[in-house]
């Protein structure tokens, strides 16, 4: 009997032991959840602000991003006041149609600087992702499908269309 009693003594101490060892165990497990919920906060809450502050970037820099070339286009634009000032004064219109031709020079080059490109049309063959045909003009004098006319220029920004040419496109008569 004293076996016995020795036994239940040890099995009692083992249960007692495995008992605490069970919620020392679930205590941990409490406390990884605790904390992996209080990192999820925290990461989210760092993604929020990270989202924000992206925005708030994107909205300066689209603010911004033209500052450069408004700053030449506003010396284009002084010199077409200078231009009709002394259009005003001016004794002969050539000198006026030569100040005209500088500053439109001076605009077309600040344009070309940024990517943006005239698309060549006259005697090219008609394209529908570049030009927009207006008309038709019946004639065998030139091949089917080319361009006979630019009404008015396209562009491209840096190789995308930005406005199409709008054109004449030149079809030969059908032979009965």
């Amino acid at each position: 009997m004293a076996d016995e009693s020795n036994e239940n003594e040890k099995m009692d101490s083992e249960s007692v032991k495995t008992g605490e060892k069970g919620l020392d165990e679930e205590q941990l497990k409490e406390d990884e959840v605790a904390k992996l919920k209080d990192q999820l906060l925290r990461l989210s809450a760092e993604f929020d602000n990270f989202r924000k502050r992206s925005i708030r970037e994107k909205e300066e820099y689209r603010k911004f991003a033209i500052e450069n070339i408004m700053i030449e286009l506003l010396e284009v634009c002084d010199n077409f006041e200078r231009a009709l000032d002394s259009a005003k004064k001016a004794e002969s219109v050539d000198s006026v149609i030569e100040g005209v031709e500088m500053v439109f020079n001076q605009f077309v080059s600040i344009l070309k600087k940024e990517g943006l490109e005239r698309i060549k049309c006259e005697g090219c063959e008609f394209d529908p992702h570049m030009h927009e045909a207006m008309t038709h003009i019946e004639t065998s004098e030139q091949q089917d499908n080319t361009i006979f006319e630019v009404h008015r220029s396209g562009y491209m920004l840096h190789s995308k269309v930005i406005r199409p040419a709008m054109v004449t496109v030149v079809k030969n008569p059908e032979e009965d």
